[in-house]
């Protein structure tokens, strides 16, 4: 426990004498959650729902923002780390701890209109009571960056790089590959005082991935059901195509309202491992009485298995981005207050479920949480 707990605790303080000079930012965030499926277990249809362990759960996290210039150009750092403890014995596991940096710097190569730069990114969850966390993983990536705007609200990113994943409880999901990305910013309508607009945001991305692991087949007679006997080794080398594209519209008045499609698309050599998923998103923000801000978020999930679904999809195709995240369709809502210049109160609740696949397994969570927010 000391070699993740200490850690944090030191840069937590590093981050906070940072502070003291401008033009760093500093949050600071600690709460307590109620979560009833702590280790994000699936039912089969035969299962037992005590399969789930519901425990209380404490947070803390720490997260700072600087921005400067150097070399004739501009760089933005971003680190944070977050801590979630699980407050049961048979979740050791689930006691994680999550780094994540970024750094991005951006040079102007004729005026404002086009800039040419870097970006660097890594997140780190280390288990904090267990040798390994559930679901722990190390994220690499690095990018060449391109960015054209017209100073008009039309703003182009492209970004050209590479990725490296390494999923710590199983080594046999590590990959490495080349990516690339591109995303498209418009703002379609403005009102004159530019208190009311409409914004469209749109992203496209690809990574080839080459897994440390062989790639599977299928042994089992053609139009056989999806078995995980039917799996077998070959002597090639597990390769997928990840693809994803995006499209977001942003309503901006006395309410804020966003609305999203997104589809990814992965295609594998590998049996079993071939996906389609396709989810849409809505969230709406609103100033409450009591001074209290509120955001509600749906997300609809839809996932396809070409092959069927022969291992367990939430581990395949997991995007590991954060603590929180899960590829489930889900109702979230967050209040938040503000009680002074610097310190805000947070509560939230969200269920997740799995829709499209309930043949195969179902999955349920849900989650209560309450803390405070200090900004600097």
């Amino acid at each position: 426990m000391r070699r993740a707990v200490f850690p944090a605790a030191l840069g937590v303080l590093g981050l906070w004498g940072l502070a003291e000079a401008e033009p760093w930012t500093v949050t600071l965030e600690g709460g307590a959650e109620g979560d009833s499926n702590v280790k994000r277990m699936e039912t089969a249809p035969d299962g037992e729902p005590s399969a789930r362990i519901a425990a209380p759960v404490g947070r803390a996290g720490a997260r700072v923002d600087h921005k400067d210039g150097l070399l004739g150009g501009v760089y933005v750092l971003g680190l944070s780390g977050l801590a979630r403890m699980v407050a049961s014995k048979q979740a050791k596991d689930e006691n994680v701890m999550l780094y994540a940096g970024q750094v991005r710097w951006l040079h102007p190569l004729d005026g404002p209109a086009i800039a040419a730069g870097i970006s660097l990114t890594a997140a780190d969850a280390c288990a904090i009571t267990a040798p390994v966390g559930a679901r722990t993983f190390r994220n690499l990536g690095a990018d060449g960056l391109l960015a054209l705007s017209n100073g008009d609200g039309r703003r182009l990113t492209l970004a050209v790089g590479a990725r490296a994943f390494r999923y710590k409880p199983d080594q046999s999901f590590d990959w490495h590959g080349p990516s690339a990305n591109a995303r498209l910013d418009l703002v379609l309508w403005q009102s004159s005082g530019k208190t009311r607009s409409l914004e469209l945001a749109t992203t496209f991305g690809f990574e080839a991935r080459t897994y440390e692991s062989p790639a599977l087949t299928n042994i089992c007679p053609p139009g056989a059901p999806a078995e995980e006997h039917c799996s077998a080794g070959t002597s090639l080398t597990r390769r997928d195509r990840y693809q994803r594209a995006d499209i977001e519209l942003t309503w901006t008045g006395e309410i804020v309202v966003t609305t999203g499609y997104q589809a990814t698309v992965v295609d594998s050599n590998s049996y079993g491992q071939s996906l389609i998923r396709h989810r849409v998103m809505t969230s709406a923000t609103a100033e409450l009485p009591g001074k209290l801000f509120g955001t509600i978020t749906a997300t609809l999930q839809i996932d396809q298995y070409p092959d069927g679904v022969v291992v367990e999809k939430n581990l395949q195709h997991q995007e590991f981005t954060n603590l929180e995240d899960e590829n489930r369709s889900s109702l979230q809502i967050r209040l938040a207050r503000e009680l002074s210049s610097s310190w805000s109160f947070e509560a939230r609740g969200a269920m997740w479920r799995d829709f499209g696949n309930s043949d195969a397994a179902s999955f349920r969570r849900d989650l209560l949480y309450g803390g405070v927010i200090y900004s600097h």
